[in-house]
């Protein structure tokens, strides 16, 4: 497998996989660091919310069990905030952009072989 497919490949598996590979280890990390901040972000805000929910539940006398958990979770996936989107919109973007990168960065490596 050609150097360039195989890097867009590894960046499409995770952003910043396919530049380490090429030896652009920077670069790698600095793609990799705001893609897992963003999905940071994103897994804080949803156990936020959710245990917000669930204190709220219990304090009206309510009962916590898999189908209040399951309501829950059908609420949140169903109706992201702005900051969601706006977060997921950006981690997808770099993603594709790694994914661009890395590929173009292999042909350069390949072509000066």
């Amino acid at each position: 497998m050609r150097k360039s497919l195989k890097a867009a490949f590894l960046s499409f598996l995770f952003p910043g996989l396919g530049e380490i590979y090429l030896r652009r280890f920077w670069r790698g990390v600095m793609i990799m660091l705001p893609v897992l901040l963003g999905i940071g972000v994103i897994i804080a805000m949803t156990i936020a919310r959710v245990s917000e929910d669930l204190k709220k539940i219990e304090a009206g006398g309510g009962t916590v069990d898999m189908t209040t958990i399951n309501h829950l979770a059908n609420a949140i996936s169903s109706g992201p905030s702005l900051y969601y989107k706006i977060i997921l919109l950006l981690v997808m973007g770099i993603w594709l952009y790694s994914i661009i990168d890395a590929y173009r960065l292999g042909k350069k490596i390949e072509s000066a072989i």
